[in-house]
């Protein structure tokens, strides 16, 4: 059954207007709002900028949601309307697993200094559980490119920087970080290899170079046949020193402003919806899983560190399913049974 959904102009309150008792902080009641603004301002030390700049943007929509709760009053069941809310308004499948796990860090620590008698979060994850549930199947075929749309992108798409970009972003599982840290002298010379160890990251608004967020900090991607034509022009008429690059500024591309034009370009294709660039990621991994492709070997692909990780980004389209039932009734030599 759908759940009634929340107000999107106006973080939920208490039902009866008033802030129920909660624990107090400096003279105030402590609202999830509060409490997150300090946590996460505690929090800069202890991670790198780009990842602090990063929760900054999962802050804002928990805020939106839950901010003006009393820490102590929110209940799993709100939790589970935050999730099923966040899925409704279009957020994607990697955004709300972020948002979930910030929640049970910032309620931890909630519980820790004495704001909360129980962190919420983690009983909602088990009340999900108990009912058959799984975070995990939040995710949805909508969060991918299906093989007729990533046909008809390699198509459609203009043979340009841009567009050469989201190819390879599509047969590479390249994330949009490292593709626009990319080197020419990154690609092999018959571009049938890229090797990647670097990725772009954003602190304070300010691009800057980084080490890879993969596992193995230096992996080599191999690239299909269909695809080096459009890799090796990249490798030779891209920009220089990276493929991206800002002649007379920051040296470095910026995520956003790579999002910006990626959005643009795929507007253009009418039957192709703008899903967010990293879903090329997430389609990498489902497509070559439907393909036999073991776990283990994806997650070498995408700089996991073990194959539980990928599990995530390897969930079969409904597709690949019905195909998996309709062996049931093949005959050995391939045909279907009369």
């Amino acid at each position: 059954m759908k759940s009634s959904a929340l107000p999107k102009n106006r973080r939920p309150g208490p039902s009866n207007g008033q802030i129920p008792t909660s624990p107090i902080l400096g003279g105030r009641a402590i609202t999830l709002g509060n409490w997150g603004d300090i946590w996460y301002e505690g929090y800069r030390s202890q991670v790198p900028p780009s990842t602090h700049d990063g929760y900054q943007f999962t802050l804002r929509i928990i805020n939106r949601w839950l901010g003006d709760a009393p820490a102590e009053d929110i209940l799993p069941s709100r939790i589970n309307l935050f999730m099923t809310e966040l899925t409704e308004s279009g957020y994607g499948t990697p955004q709300i697993h972020e948002s979930r796990s910030f929640l049970i860090q910032l309620f931890d620590a909630t519980k820790d200094n004495g704001l909360a008698s129980r962190n919420p979060d983690r009983q909602a994850v088990k009340i999900l559980c108990d009912l058959g549930g799984s975070l995990s199947q939040l995710w949805y075929e909508e969060d991918v490119f299906t093989d007729e749309k990533v046909e008809t992108l390699s198509r459609e798409l203009p043979a340009d920087l841009l567009g050469n970009n989201i190819r390879l972003l599509m047969d590479t599982g390249l994330r949009v970080q490292e593709l626009i840290a990319l080197d020419p002298k990154d690609i092999s010379e018959n571009s049938s290899s890229i090797g990647m160890d670097k990725a772009i990251k954003m602190a304070s608004n300010i691009p800057q170079m980084d080490s890879s967020k993969s596992q193995h900090v230096y992996r080599m991607i191999p690239v299909p046949k269909e695809s080096r034509a459009c890799v090796l022009s990249l490798k030779y008429h891209g920009g220089k020193p990276l493929i991206w690059s800002m002649p007379d500024r920051n040296p470095y591309y910026s995520v956003r402003r790579f999002h910006h034009r990626y959005c643009n370009a795929l507007n253009h294709i009418e039957s192709v919806r703008c899903l967010p660039s990293h879903c090329y990621y997430h389609t990498y991994g489902i497509r070559l899983r439907a393909r036999g492709a073991s776990l283990e070997m994806i997650a070498r692909l995408a700089g996991h560190s073990t194959a539980s990780e990928t599990e995530v980004y390897a969930y079969p389209f409904l597709k690949t399913l019905a195909n998996a039932v309709n062996a049931l009734y093949q005959k050995p030599d391939g045909r279907a049974s009369a």
